[in-house]
């Protein structure tokens, strides 16, 4: 069965194309650096209505300039546009928040980017029988935060979700169109359905420490 891994990252890209190929009997059908490098693969790879089916392996930290364009945006094109198309997230975020994300775009498996190298082939080969995967060690902590997460409102859980993409107060009530003691009165009653007291402590329980809390 063939692959795609779409990361920003050179050696990454090459260095995990080249294991997967070598330790399995996937074939790499192309590694992309961007959103729109992917977009315009997949539009030709498409365009046979008997298409193979393919997994794309799909970072969600990209790097993309424009706001909107990261790896969850992807997932949800590629769900919404093709079929047979199974979308796995290799990520360094852990984060239950994220990951509960990545599955809501669409997302057939998560891995993070710690994990050995068979977890992520278990992920394709699930994909490929399409069946769900999350590693294991993820599993614990999204069961407790969707259970908690399903208590919020629509737009609490649009919030939640720019907060763990470490969008800062300004940014989040631009996106939204609401204003900046809104989001405060928003974040106040998400902090207190999911159990926290701050939103450092929020982030720290369900989220990743990798941006500044504004």
């Amino acid at each position: 069965m063939d692959f795609i891994l779409i990361e920003d990252h050179n050696l990454v890209r090459q260095g995990v194309s080249k294991i997967i190929e070598e330790k399995s009997s996937f074939h790499c059908a192309g590694t992309f650096a961007s959103i729109d490098e992917t977009k315009v693969f997949l539009e030709e790879y498409c365009k046979n209505p008997n298409y193979q089916p393919l997994i794309c392996i799909v970072d969600i930290n990209l790097g993309d300039k424009n706001d909107e364009a990261d790896g969850l945006s992807l997932i949800r094109f590629i769900k919404d546009h093709y079929f047979k198309l199974y979308c796995i997230c290799y990520s360094m975020f852990t984060g239950a928040g994220i990951v509960e994300q990545a599955v809501a775009a669409g997302a057939v498996g998560y891995v993070s980017k710690n994990a050995d190298l068979q977890v992520l082939l278990n992920a394709m080969e699930k994909a490929g029988d399409g069946t769900f995967f999350m590693e294991e060690s993820l599993t614990s902590g999204y069961v407790v935060y969707t259970n908690l997460y399903h208590s919020l409102t629509k737009r609490e859980k649009e919030l939640t979700g720019l907060f763990f993409q470490h969008k800062n107060d300004k940014e989040i009530a631009e996106i939204m169109g609401i204003t900046i003691r809104a989001v405060d009165n928003y974040m106040t009653r998400i902090l207190s359905k999911l159990g926290v007291a701050t939103k450092k402590e929020l982030m720290s329980k369900f989220g990743d420490m990798g941006g500044a809390l504004v």
